[in-house]
């Protein structure tokens, strides 16, 4: 019986390498099932095993993860393809460019050798990867690491609005695209009556300030409120959320954050996320359902957990991003028919 296909997986995990986040539970639980065969490395924590990688590891397929905190030229990459026997690669960008923020040599170098790149958004953001690499790009939402899915509920009564996310400035100019409008909504929930704010991240000053959150804490922190918001940079880019979206759903908490183009498929209000078009009106939003029954809140809250843990996973991403290179199952339920029509770029 032929063995099941070998993925090489290139992480992009800084030192210590948690094994909970970056696809790597994901392609534990795909390892387990016999779909395939996984081994990887962290370039940026173990650079030094670069070098020694193809001396006995011919992958079937190299799933790059947003490559950009090893210095990768494409000199490097294309020696090292040759080296595993010039496999099929499969780049998945999970960050969004554009404006200050410019695509880096390291991204490029991959990209030029990718039989397929996979965006979190696409508009600009799929035109921008695709002039850089010359490959067609594909759509795959930021998803909720299993983790966060899998993690139980606290039984502490929650309160408040919690707002997470950084704000980053110089000299009073903001420095990513939206920032601004993310610091209007913090002065507008600051305003709504009976609004016991807290916004954690960097770059925030005031009462409210909470400082920066690490990355493991985010659910304990959202658990700890009645709604949590959020304000998404790159509005413009299609497609597009960062992973706190997914990740506030799994806490189970309802959540109000931005509307960008072409989010159709997500879920409403009955699942617990409310999606506007200004600070101002996710602001308001705010108000009211302030004013509603808490135990409703966490009933919708409830609703916004099962759904993402049901549909919006990392192994429903990876899933949906290997199928058309090896003999792994696409997922066919939920939102996933609706996000593969988005089509590519």
């Amino acid at each position: 019986m032929a063995s099941p296909p070998l993925v090489l997986h290139v992480s992009n995990e800084h030192p210590p390498v948690s094994p909970d986040y970056g696809f790597l539970r994901a392609f534990r639980e795909l390892s387990a099932d016999g779909v395939l065969r996984h081994e990887w490395i962290a370039p940026a924590a173990a650079p030094e095993r670069i070098a020694g990688l193809a001396a006995g590891t011919r992958p079937d397929l190299v799933f790059v993860q947003s490559p950009q905190p090893h210095r990768w030229t494409e000199r490097g990459v294309a020696g090292l393809l040759r080296a595993l026997g010039s496999p099929q690669v499969v780049v998945w960008e999970g960050d969004a460019w554009g404006g200050r923020k410019r695509l880096k040599a390291r991204n490029v170098a991959w990209l030029r050798h990718a039989d397929a790149v996979y965006s979190v958004a696409l508009g600009a953001q799929a035109e921008l990867l695709r002039r850089a690499g010359g490959r067609p790009v594909h759509y795959v939402p930021h998803v909720t690491p299993l983790c966060f899915a899998e993690s139980p509920a606290e039984a502490a009564e929650p309160r408040g609005v919690a707002l997470v996310g950084s704000r980053l400035t110089y000299c009073g100019i903001e420095l990513i695209a939206d920032d601004g409008e993310r610091a209007r909504l913090a002065r507008e929930l600051a305003r709504v009556p009976g609004c016991e704010l807290s916004i954690y991240g960097r770059g925030w000053r005031g009462s409210h300030a909470r400082g920066p959150v690490p990355y493991d804490d985010q659910v304990a922190v959202m658990r700890r409120a009645l709604i949590t918001v959020g304000w998404d940079r790159f509005r413009g880019h299609s497609g597009y959320f960062s992973d706190r979206l997914p990740i506030a759903l799994s806490a189970g908490r309802v959540h109000v954050s931005s509307r960008q183009p072409d989010l159709g498929w997500l879920p409403g209000p009955e699942t617990g996320l409310h999606l506007t078009d200004t600070p101002r009106e996710a602001a308001d939003r705010v108000r009211d359902l302030l004013a509603a029954e808490p135990g409703r809140l966490l009933a919708d809250g409830v609703r916004a957990a099962t759904w993402a843990r049901a549909h919006l996973t990392e192994l429903h991403a990876l899933r949906h991003m290997l199928s058309g290179h090896l003999p792994v199952p696409a997922p066919r339920s939920g939102p996933w028919p609706a996000i593969s029509a988005l089509g590519s770029v």
